[in-house]
């Protein structure tokens, strides 16, 4: 463990594992155990604790907050106690992620992302910056949520009953979408930019606008890079980052069946 002693605490009930490097100002609290070859920069907040800290700090117990190895989070992340986080994990800077969530290996949660607990991210998943996700949301593996999207949860707000949204494994949401309480992403789908989701959208779709519409199969969009070629499923044109980088996807598919 290397840091530099300028007001970092960390808790003695913390696990903290080899080679992990904590950078000033901050704060891991109790049950937080940080995989080897981590970093976690400056100004930091590691295991949270939630609410009720503050309502009985007598009798609180600290849940479980874990971080896989290899491990970035940039400065001013703040991880509430409660979650799990896969291997490779990559923060942008002001992150924050509450209580109870799970997410998988080589995730990207980037700058000013807000995730509002209870939720499920797959492996490998792409959650660029100024992104909201509401609580109970459900991401699958290999998805990508570009800038300025929206979960919701509350069907008739304000109210008692939250339904949280899914989206499934490959499927992009670009820019500036909403997905209302309760909707459904297949698995291969594109959504268009400035779209409104407010019913469930079928696996291998491309869907756009206000209300979001199915226009085609993705699978007839063609290839800007190749001509007279598809583009997608994406994964057998695109490999940065992937598990499949430098390999043929099909055949790292037959070696990783889903």
């Amino acid at each position: 463990m290397k840091f530099n002693n300028r007001n970092v605490f960390i808790s003695p009930k913390a696990q903290i594992g080899l080679n992990v490097k904590i950078g000033d100002n901050t704060t891991i609290y109790d049950n937080v155990i940080i995989g080897d070859n981590t970093i976690v920069c400056n100004d930091c907040v590691i295991g949270e604790p939630t609410y009720q800290y503050y309502q009985h700090p007598d009798t609180y117990e600290n849940p479980p907050t874990v971080i896989g190895s290899g491990s970035m989070i940039r400065s001013h992340t703040i991880l509430y106690a409660g979650s799990t986080f896969g291997e490779g994990l990559n923060t942008g800077h002001r992150a924050t992620i509450r209580e109870n969530t799970t997410i998988g290996k080589h995730c990207l949660i980037s700058t000013l992302v807000d995730i509002q607990g209870n939720c499920n991210i797959g492996d490998y998943a792409r959650i660029y910056s100024n992104v909201h996700i509401s609580e109970h949301t459900r991401i699958g593996n290999y998805v990508f949520i570009f800038p300025y999207t929206i979960f919701t949860n509350d069907p008739q707000p304000p109210s008692n009953t939250l339904s949280g949204t899914q989206v499934g494994d490959y499927s992009i949401i670009t820019v500036h979408c909403c997905v209302l309480p309760g909707v459904k992403v297949g698995k291969h789908c594109l959504i268009g930019a400035n779209s409104v989701l407010s019913r469930d959208i079928e696996d291998y779709s491309f869907a756009i606008g206000s209300p979001a519409k199915r226009i085609k199969d993705i699978r007839e969009i063609p290839s800007k890079e190749n001509p007279g070629e598809m583009h997608y499923p994406w994964p057998y044109n695109f490999e940065r980052g992937m598990p499949w980088q430098h390999q043929d996807y099909n055949t790292w598919l037959q070696k990783n069946p889903s």
